[in-house]
């Protein structure tokens, strides 16, 4: 992985904890392997898509 390809998965990963939390942390993302920052990427894409299944759940079944 280039050096530029690494920035942009580390702004992609900022960008992904931002919008899911709203805010910002200072975490220090270029501390991390690209193995890790991979897989840091898969996790916030995973619990995304955990959030919008419940929220299909719940439009498709409010009662329980």
């Amino acid at each position: 992985m280039t050096a530029h390809e690494r920035r942009r998965l580390i702004e992609t990963i900022r960008g992904a904890i931002t919008q899911a939390l709203g805010h910002r942390y200072q975490i220090a993302l270029d501390a991390l392997d690209t193995a890790s920052l991979r897989e840091l990427g898969r996790l916030l894409r995973d619990l995304d898509e955990e959030q919008r299944e419940a929220l299909r759940r719940v439009r498709r079944e409010p009662w329980r």
